[in-house]
């Protein structure tokens, strides 16, 4: 995972003490699940610091089905217009579906398990 902060504001943004983060889970269970799991993580590799610049820091998150495929141009331009309008601590979910979920499953080590989700959390963390 990389995390990037920057003072000066352009594609890759920093607002106010805000970063932008990607975390990306592959988990059985649902979207709270993957969420709850990534958190964990996040305290555990960076700290219970309230400013860590990390997932831990939202205040949960928000499901978007609106989302063109992952892995696309389109959908880094979506993912992008998405981000010029979340708050700082705000964190979006996307549920990845089809073959490119199976793709992602199998590079894991998941193949041919059933119940295996695939989502994708991003958005503005604290830092």
């Amino acid at each position: 995972m990389l995390y990037i902060c920057i003072i000066i504001t352009n594609k890759t943004h920093k607002i106010m003490g805000a970063c932008n983060f990607d975390n990306l889970v592959v988990i059985k269970g649902k979207a709270k699940d993957a969420y709850n799991d990534a958190v964990e993580d996040a305290l555990y590799d960076d700290g219970h610091d309230p400013y860590n610049g990390t997932i831990s820091t939202t205040d949960g998150f928000r499901m978007r089905k609106d989302n063109p495929r992952f892995g696309t141009k389109a959908f880094e331009a979506w993912e992008s217009k998405v981000m010029d309008d979340l708050s700082k601590r705000e964190c979006v979910c996307v549920e990845i579906t089809g073959a490119v979920a199976t793709r992602i499953k199998n590079r894991r080590g998941y193949k041919g398990r059933k119940g295996i989700g695939v989502f994708y959390f991003f958005g503005w963390a604290s830092c």
